[in-house]
């Protein structure tokens, strides 16, 4: 007989093993716990809230570090034995794992304390054999209660099994932790919900996006301006890039006037943090550049690093000093402002234009433009060439996630996912080349004379050595992979989700052979 499955159940009220032998007293079986002493533990989680959405709690106690899973297992490591806000600050362990996985980049900081109580309770029949265990995490917040159970089915004991379900399954009632216990949960996300019409003018649509991004931009301020891990500024010059792009790739629907003044508003504000962001990158990379030399130059890349994290903390304090400024504070309001009201942004002669209609002919174009730029690509093409095909793809990525709320769901995500391979090998290759320049600059900035430069002059020669190498391997993964930009299939995706006059015209193709006419027409070079 084949051994029934683990069943996992969630008690917004706790466990009352009372109420459930109560009625479980004419079975002959009897739920027993243990008397388990409680002990206080502290809910975790990031500012993406990445461990709750993943449908988990991190909790941490003296006993240990556990990923509680209500939809599946329980995973317990060690606690680590001091301080830590990042997955890869924990001693090597199944948690850590699954953290590093789920979160490498992101601080995990309180969402709650809570008293908990495990234990494993038997079911025992009426000769005090167990024929079922039941695992339980019971967490407490004041008054407030919510458990978590899992049955451990035993050979030979099915029925045993089924009972206990059966009454565990009436007792539960729908109820999530963060709901019941009153969690601090985030409730943040970079990617927001954007809820567009297809018929309303695409000024109106240009501000409900705008303002969606500057509401990103605007939450990752304070976790910014007290460093709580990188992300914060990352995903903060992110959003406003993505707003800056759309505004530019929106043509016409904003007058060129208020639109000139935007763009050199979002570059003032954003320039200011580029040397943050480029030192952050550097940092986060240390370990896997300490692996690509050897060990003789490892000295040296440590003054690199010194220098790098100089650096770094100077930009980051200009950051925040203007970050907390009154000129900024006043500058951001004031944009936000004028995407309030859709009325009150200056238009242009497409302002009214249908926004589904709008936002289609945008894609292709700019698709169209990005393929004509990928069919001149040879081994012999100029680095600037692919820097600007990366700057393309990426302003055709916001496009179309902008423009998403728009087209079917299923159909934008798989062409995104298309995009996605080649543009990770751009970003890599760009990476690289940024890279090399700083090195560059950081030797021009050290004395030449003294003790360390010559070990700072030999860890960044093998270091610039190495990332060329990187460089030249993702330039031929580059190439390698242009076709997934302009082959038929790409090209049939992109016309049947976008190109609405051929769709208008032909909404029902009887054969595959008049698309496959039409994205050959397409041209892979010819556009």
């Amino acid at each position: 007989m084949n051994l029934p499955s683990p069943q996992i159940f969630m008690l917004p009220a706790g466990i009352n093993v009372k109420k459930i032998n109560d009625i479980l007293k004419d079975e002959n079986i009897t739920l027993a716990g243990n008397t388990c002493e409680p002990e206080e533990g502290t809910i975790l989680d990031n500012f993406d809230a990445a461990v709750y959405n993943s449908g988990a709690l991190l909790i941490q106690a003296e006993s240990g570090l556990i990923r509680l899973c209500w939809s599946g297992d329980l995973t317990v490591q060690a606690a680590p034995e001091s301080e830590w806000r990042f997955a890869r600050d924990l001693p090597q362990g199944p948690v850590r794992d699954l953290l590093l996985n789920l979160s490498a980049l992101r601080a995990f900081m309180p969402a709650g304390q809570v008293t908990i109580i495990r234990d494993t309770l038997s079911v025992l029949d009426d000769e005090q054999k167990t024929c079922c265990r039941v695992e339980s995490i019971t967490l407490s917040r004041g008054k407030k209660v919510w458990s978590w159970l899992m049955t451990r089915p035993m050979r030979g004991y099915s029925d045993s099994h089924a009972l206990i379900c059966g009454v565990l399954e009436k007792m539960e009632k729908a109820g999530l932790p963060a709901d019941v216990l009153k969690l601090r949960i985030s409730d943040y996300t970079s990617k927001p919900d954007i809820h567009l019409s297809e018929n309303a003018p695409a000024r109106t649509t240009l501000c409900t996006i705008v303002q969606s991004f500057l509401q990103v931009t605007r939450r990752n301020e304070p976790g910014l301006i007290d460093d709580i891990d990188t992300e914060f500024l990352h995903q903060w010059r992110v959003s406003l890039r993505k707003v800056r792009s759309v505004l530019t790739l929106f043509k016409g629907v904003v007058a060129t006037e208020t639109l000139d003044q935007l763009k050199q508003d979002f570059r003032d504000i954003m320039q200011d943090t580029n040397m943050m962001r480029d030192r952050d990158v550097y940092l986060l990379s240390r370990d896997d550049y300490f692996a690509l030399v050897p060990p003789h130059a490892h000295p040296g890349l440590e003054l690199l690093f010194e220098l790098l994290q100089q650096d770094r903390d100077e930009a980051f304090g200009k950051v925040t000093a203007m970050l907390t400024s009154k000129a900024y504070k006043k500058q951001i309001k004031s944009i936000q402002k004028l995407f309030e009201n859709p009325q009150d942004l200056p238009k242009g002669p497409k302002a009214d234009a249908p926004s589904k209609v709008f936002a289609a002919d945008l894609v292709l174009k700019r698709y169209k433009k990005v393929c004509k730029l990928a069919g001149t690509i040879t081994e012999k093409t100029p680095d600037e060439t692919i820097h600007e095909l990366r700057i393309q793809c990426k302003k055709l990525r916001y496009l179309i996630e902008s423009a998403q709320p728009l087209f079917d769901d299923k159909q934008v995500k798989s062409l995104l996912k298309t995009l996605k391979g080649l543009q990770d090998h751009l970003g890599s290759f760009n990476d690289q080349s940024v890279q090399q320049a700083t090195l560059a600059q950081c030797l021009d900035r050290y004395p030449g004379t003294g003790p360390n430069a010559k070990a700072l002059a030999e860890s960044i020669g093998a270091l610039t050595a190495m990332l060329y190498r990187k460089q030249l391997e993702e330039r031929r993964m580059i190439i390698e992979n242009l076709s997934q930009l302009y082959n038929p299939e790409t090209q049939g995706a992109f016309k049947a989700l976008f190109d609405l006059k051929r769709i208008a015209a032909n909404p029902n193709p009887e054969t595959g052979e008049q698309d496959k006419n039409q994205v050959d027409s397409y041209g892979d070079k010819n556009l």
